[in-house]
């Protein structure tokens, strides 16, 4: 069993160094400034001011409704805000969706957003295609690209690649999310609890691909699972109320008494 274990972990390293290797190195990073969300009256995000550097694995965490997901919102361009979001060198607040996808922006929702109908290989390629000009875009590819083999594999979905995506277990359908961003070539990955519903292999799988995936994009993670969050995490940010109550290490975020006091150690685990 030991040795199957061993040589299960020894192909997923191989998996994703192949990953790391398509990266590129990119001196891309989020700059958030002044950042202020209300709806109605009600501030839901108040004058924040977050640096994410390329390399570096963020985890935002924080109670419910403490502004995490608004934050990811604006910066995709799904709610209104002021201040000023950059990422590598582009303004994102103000612009439509789309127009954020294609400045290498892609993010996730807690419940995967794959077409459910089309195969697993289709989506990707529906992905893959989004940069195309739009008469490209439309047109089926006779092959599946080399880039998307290799996604496959990374994202252990090879032998699902004909199967529609609505019949994955939950797992899966978050690893072809994620697939998808990186066949869209997104440099900022937003994902929104990633690993919500998945078995402990499942866990550990998502994280060592995120792990590799972060050292040359800039990812940011919403998450409350903690026990993940103390496995995978390079930094924390840590929202409360729509502000900054405390940034830094893992060790440190757990050594912080007012962190503890108003999250850690409330329950919400």
């Amino acid at each position: 069993m030991k040795d199957e274990l061993a040589e299960e972990r020894r192909k997923l390293d191989e998996q994703i160094a192949a990953l790391g290797e398509k990266g590129g190195a990119w001196n891309d990073y989020l700059e958030i400034r002044g950042l202020h969300v209300e709806f109605d009256g009600f501030v839901a995000v108040k004058d924040i001011d977050l640096t994410v550097m390329h390399g570096d694995l963020r985890f935002l965490i924080g109670p419910n409704g403490a502004g995490k997901t608004t934050i990811i919102d604006a910066i995709t361009g799904l709610v209104p805000a002021t201040g000023s979001a950059m990422f590598g060198g582009e303004q994102l607040l103000g612009r439509k969706p789309n127009d954020i996808v294609k400045l290498g922006v892609g993010r996730t929702f807690q419940t995967a957003s794959v077409v459910e109908e089309l195969s697993v290989v289709r989506n990707l390629q529906i992905a893959e295609g989004f940069r195309k000009k739009t008469r490209e875009f439309f047109k089926r590819p006779d092959t599946v690209s080399q880039n998307l083999l290799d996604l496959m594999d990374i994202c252990n979905l090879t032998e699902d690649a004909d199967k529609p995506a609505g019949i994955l277990p939950h797992g899966k359908k978050q690893w072809l999310e994620i697939g998808m961003l990186l066949a869209q070539d997104a440099h900022l990955l937003l994902l929104d609890e990633p690993v919500a519903g998945m078995t402990p292999a499942e866990r550990q799988a998502t994280g060592e691909l995120l792990r590799r995936v972060s050292r040359n994009r800039t990812v940011i993670i919403v998450e409350h699972d903690m026990e993940f969050m103390r496995q995978f995490a390079d930094s924390v940010t840590v929202l409360n109320q729509g502000q900054i109550l405390a940034e830094g290490s893992v060790e440190e975020i757990q050594n912080n008494e007012e962190v503890v006091r108003i999250y850690l150690g409330g329950g919400d685990q």
